[in-house]
Parts: C-alpha cells; structure tokens; sequence
C-alpha cells in the first residue's frame, strides 16, 4: 500500500514541480514589435523583460508575472528612445511595464490560452488578456502570442508632427522556448 501511495504522489506531483517558479526571461526569446506612425512603422524591442510563473497553489491558481523594463525599450532610433523613456513614459517614476494575473491553472497544456490579468503603463491599470498558444516538445515548451497596445487607453500622449506623428497602436509579439 505505501508503495502505491508513492507511486500515485510521485505521477501526480512531479508534474506539477516541472511548472513550478517558471522565469522565463529574454534569453528565452523576444518580446517586442511594430509603432506606427503616419509614414512609417517603427521597431519596439523589448531587450530586458521577466516573466515568472508561479507555483500552483492547493486550488490550482497561480500567478504570472511579466515585468518589462522602460530604460530598456528600444525602437532603433536614439533620439526616439530617449524621448519615448522620458517624455512619453515616465522611467523615473514608473520604470517598468507590469502584468500581473492570478488564473487557474493546475498544469499547463498545449494549445490556446487565454490569461486574464492586469497590464500597468506608466502607472496606469487596465484588465488586460495575454492570449498564448503553448507548443511541447518533449521536456521543451514554445510560447507565442501577439498583443495590441493602445496608447491612449493608459493617457499615454501621442507625439509628434505631421508625418512623424505616432498613431494610437503598438502591435507586440512573444515569442519565448523554455
């Protein structure tokens, strides 16, 4: 009988401690995308960011946590950044970019999913979805999905002049392996 017991906590639990504390970080991936303004589009690179998984509790929640650096956006032009970081996102007094969730979510599964939660810009909550599709490959997982950002929805002012002037959207991908 013990043996059995065993045997059934080591398939049920072990499992679940592969998931565990997950920190998924950029050299898992990328995380970044397109800005747009009126003429062109422009590169919007994350090249710091963290996204840690927690463990699931006795109920099957656990929290995901993404924090994405301002001092370390880029969108490959310098003048552009330093104005973004200082202008446009207040680094010194909001220096990161968060999303925070609680879901359910005993084990993870491929395929679609959808986690509900809350994204911070430069102080500013609103509930957010990041939509994931999940890909495994033996011990190996593969994460994708692609987010819009609206500036304006986190009072988020939208600089510029003429053909320079930045449009109210930021397509984002992620694309992480862990």
């Amino acid at each position: 009988m013990k043996l059995k017991n065993i045997v059934l906590a080591t398939m049920l639990i072990l499992p679940l401690l592969g998931w565990s504390n997950i920190i998924i970080t950029e050299a898992n991936g990328s995380f970044g995308g397109l800005g747009h303004a009126r003429t062109h589009d422009f590169p919007v690179v994350a090249r710091v960011f963290t996204i840690n998984v927690g463990d699931a509790d006795t109920s099957g929640f656990r929290t995901v946590d993404v924090e994405v650096s301002v001092n370390d956006l880029h969108s490959g032009n310098a003048m552009r950044d330093t104005h973004m970081r200082m202008s446009v996102l207040d680094r010194k007094k909001h220096p990161l970019i968060t999303f925070t969730s609680k879901i359910k979510m005993a084990e993870f599964l491929a395929g679609d999913v959808s986690i509900p939660g809350y994204l911070q810009i430069n102080g500013v909550t609103k509930s957010f979805n990041l939509n994931l599709n999940l890909k495994q490959d033996g011990d190996t997982w593969h994460a994708t999905g692609s987010f819009l950002i609206i500036p304006t929805e986190f009072d988020l002012p939208l600089v510029g002049m003429g053909p320079m002037k930045v449009l109210d959207s930021v397509n984002l991908d992620l694309d992480v392996t862990f």
